[in-house]
């Protein structure tokens, strides 16, 4: 049976010789809904989602892989320096909100933060990861580092917003911790998902996403 990297690479018509090309390598023709389904198509059926919020990702991820099992993994709680527009009472309607939008699929709730609820899973237990958390460089370069962990072989470490933000309240560094984990832990090939440059109406999702076969 093919592995996953050979798998990937005949359903989106990749060469073989994949992991010589220059990375990222772009998938600009496809979002991350797309991205979701792609895992599916892979086999990747036991999951986790770190950073949900209103589990928008979250529904598509169970729409376009029918079947799969997804822990929601959020603190939903306010504290300092990220989104602090958010009020307690509105993260608890989330949770609420999510629960309701995600009935009938198979999901379970991790309320805490990523570095407590990360321990609850042993090394190697999951198929696939998407984190979508706090975007600071410290955060990010965290939640590589320990979810990476509990991704098995041939599964898929991933997640959004690979952009570049300017300085502000609200700081994105996912490319900057994205770039230095897999070249310090010779990760290749990695894939970036979706197009720099959306036009108004385009359906695609504007902060790009990024993936990458566990070894």
């Amino acid at each position: 049976m093919a592995n996953t990297l050979e798998l990937l690479c005949d359903i989106l018509k990749l060469p073989q010789n994949i992991r010589e090309m220059p990375c990222p390598i772009e998938l600009p023709d496809m979002d991350r809904d797309d991205m979701a389904e792609l895992f599916g198509k892979l086999g990747l059926k036991k999951g986790a989602e770190v950073g949900v919020e209103r589990g928008v990702y979250s529904e598509q991820i169970c729409k376009r892989n029918p079947g799969v099992e997804l822990h929601l993994v959020d603190a939903w709680q306010v504290y300092p320096t990220y989104r602090e527009h958010l009020t307690q009472s509105k993260l608890d309607g989330f949770v609420e909100y999510t629960k309701e939008k995600l009935k009938g699929y198979n999901v379970k709730f991790h309320k805490g933060f990523s570095m407590e609820v990360v321990k609850k899973f042993a090394p190697k237990s999951l198929d696939f990861v998407y984190i979508d958390a706090n975007h600071t460089l410290p955060f990010v370069i965290e939640d590589l580092y320990h979810w990476e962990k509990v991704v098995r072989h041939g599964g898929v470490v991933s997640g959004h917003d690979y952009c570049l933000r300017n300085p502000g309240p609200y700081q994105v560094h996912v490319v900057q911790a994205v770039q230095a984990f897999t070249s310090s832990y010779f990760i290749r090939p990695w894939f970036v998902v979706g197009r720099k440059d959306v036009r108004p109406g385009e359906k695609r999702d504007r902060p790009r996403s990024f993936f990458w076969v566990k070894d």
